[in-house]
């Protein structure tokens, strides 16, 4: 069975999902270089189908993913028409006169997801798979948030375990999506039980979302920014911002509901931060509300936890891209076990449409993720074609292939910074050593560098290590030997980390986001960290993403060429070829 998955709002993306096995995956980011842009991903359904060899008439399903039109900024939107509906701008304006208990209501969701399911926009996807041949009766429509747990339910661990029907809890939480911020479910085999829905009235992800506005950043793209910079607050002052963040949401009685208590919602919302957090400074902010969400999420999945009786978890939606809240989830000791989808944001939700319509059409066995590596590699013609192209701008010189990474090592002993390029193109919004730069962990000189002169990014933002899976426990505080390898999860560092990848680590609370890298998921990656580590006994490097800030990640030969040439990179590896600037 093939079943095209597409996700047209925030991050763009499609997959295909063949005989239950995710194979291919890729965001239209990726091929239009517009970052998180919006709308039907056309580029992307396209390569899934040519470089899969999967004609139209193989396709047995397609699934979009969101019963509403996504609410997107038009400033990344490829849409013909980037209008936002008059209705829900109606809405949003009269929130402030209803009373909350009303407004996050039952009562007033389900008729509003309702109507606007009849003002969805399938124009374009209706005109895009008629060109393509695949008949219009094929198309399913998803739920938003059902998207979201069978993409973190259905490629977990747990997958394995359908057939003994153990149930697992399933939550969902985000901003919004189909008018809902957050879910808490039971799935067991095949079933997935619906247990409570949280309006986005009182979702916290929405209200993360609007503080991440309020501090001058870009909404539903820098909350990792604001998460970043939240350990170099004072505690005081932290505290001092918590205390006004909690007067605005928390927890009902019984703790297994989320509830906005301040009356206010989206623009009036950010009018009462204006008023109340005046005179607080930024770096304040941003703790207290990271408190914040700490503390009620945390307290939510423990009284979930309690409530039902079951101790192993699967958790999506953007809320968990947060990998310092991760860190504490994964730490509490009511947990049995967890998977974090990995890349958790919408962009996961072209899978999840996919695996709940392959569910829902019979698919027999499901595949558990088995590395994110699904997106386009490039052949030697295509790539030195390319280099052709740049030949008055940069050199090059083949090298053969037993070495290629020998050579990336080398380079990188000489204090370099390295692009490297090579493989299938990692799926997510992390770069998994495929499309990375990298650099040195133990000197600290190369984040100046990489945040000034490559990346071009805000100075507190941390950089993030590639690991030797089997060196984790010389560098990771990790009691519970949680596996890591999607640069989803925080973990406290050793001292040895902090000599090893100083440059690495979140340099304020000395925390590491990693990816763990397994020599049968990406050997030659592997082989790279293990030639490092016979040179320097170091089990890790530096790992950034290859892109500009502001950029979407490289895919393709041209795209590494073009963000080589306009940073301060020394060196380009694509594939077997080593490439340097012609003024070199």
């Amino acid at each position: 069975m093939n079943i095209l998955g597409i996700h047209d709002g925030h991050t763009a993306t499609a997959c295909l999902l063949q005989e239950g096995s995710l194979v291919a995956m890729v965001s239209e980011e990726r091929f239009n270089r517009q970052k998180n842009c919006a709308g039907i991903p056309q580029q992307a359904i396209r390569w899934i189908l040519e470089s899969t060899h999967t004609t139209p008439s193989q396709i047995d399903a397609v699934a979009l993913s969101g019963l509403v039109q996504p609410w997107i900024d038009p400033n990344i939107t490829i849409w013909n028409d980037t209008r936002r509906p008059i209705l829900p701008n109606l809405i949003v304006a009269v929130t402030q006169f209803l009373p909350p208990q009303l407004w996050g209501s039952n009562p007033i969701v389900t008729p509003y997801v309702k109507l606007m399911s009849k003002m969805r926009k399938l124009d374009t996807l209706v005109k895009l798979l008629d060109e393509l041949g695949i008949p219009i009766r094929r198309l399913t429509i998803v739920e938003h948030h059902l998207a979201h747990i069978s993409s973190s339910y259905y490629l977990s661990p747990f997958t394995k375990e359908r057939t003994i029907a153990e149930p697992i809890l399933a939550i969902t939480l985000d901003a919004s999506g189909d008018g809902i911020g957050g879910t808490v479910s039971i799935a067991q085999g095949n079933n997935i039980k619906r247990l409570l829905f949280i309006p986005t009235y009182h979702s916290i992800g929405m209200m993360y979302k609007i503080v991440t506005r309020y501090l001058g950043m870009k909404p539903m793209d820098h909350e990792y920014k604001v998460m970043g910079l939240a350990p170099y607050a004072p505690e005081e002052l932290a505290k001092r911002a918590y205390q006004i963040f909690s007067r605005y949401l928390g927890l009902s009685t019984d703790g297994l509901r989320f509830l906005n208590t301040s009356g206010k919602f989206d623009k009036g919302f950010e009018k009462q931060l204006e008023r109340d957090l005046r005179g607080i400074r930024f770096d304040a902010v941003a703790a207290g509300i990271q408190l914040l969400l700490e503390e009620v999420v945390t307290a939510f999945i423990r009284n979930w936890i309690k409530h039902t009786g079951v101790k192993k978890i699967v958790l999506g939606g953007g809320i968990f891209m947060n990998v310092k809240l991760n860190m504490l989830i994964q730490s509490l000791p009511e947990i049995e076990s967890v998977f974090f989808m990995p890349s958790a944001g919408d962009e996961s939700n072209a899978a999840g449409a996919a695996l709940s319509t392959a569910i829902k059409l019979g698919e027999p066995q499901i595949k558990p993720l088995n590395g994110l590596y699904l997106g386009p590699e490039f052949t030697t013609t295509q790539i030195e074609g390319t280099l052709h192209q740049y030949e008055k701008q940069v050199v090059w010189e083949r090298i053969p292939t037993q070495f290629t990474e020998t050579k990336t090592v080398e380079l990188l002993l000489q204090g370099h910074i390295v692009g490297r390029f090579a493989g299938r193109m990692e799926w997510g919004a992390r770069a998994l050593g495929n499309r990375s730069i990298l650099a040195d962990g133990r000197d600290l000189s190369v984040i100046r560098k990489i945040n000034a002169a490559i990346k071009q990014r805000d100075f507190w933002m941390p950089f993030a290590p590639s690991l030797l899976w089997e060196r984790q426990q010389d560098y990771l505080v990790n009691p519970r030997n949680v596996d890591a390898p999607y640069m989803a999860l925080g973990f406290h560092s050793t001292p040895l980390a902090q000599v090893h990848l100083k440059a690495a680590l979140h340099q304020y609370d000395l925390t590491c986001r990693p990816q763990l890298v397994r020599s049968e998921i990406n050997p030659r990656y592997h082989n790279l960290l293990k030639e490092w580590e016979r040179l320097t006994g170091c089990g890790g490097l530096l790992n950034t993403s290859f892109n500009l800030h502001g950029e979407p990640i490289v895919c393709s030969p041209k795209d590494a060429i073009e963000t080589f040439l306009r940073s301060e990179i020394d060196d380009l590896m694509i594939e077997d070829y080593w490439i340097q600037r012609k003024n070199n």
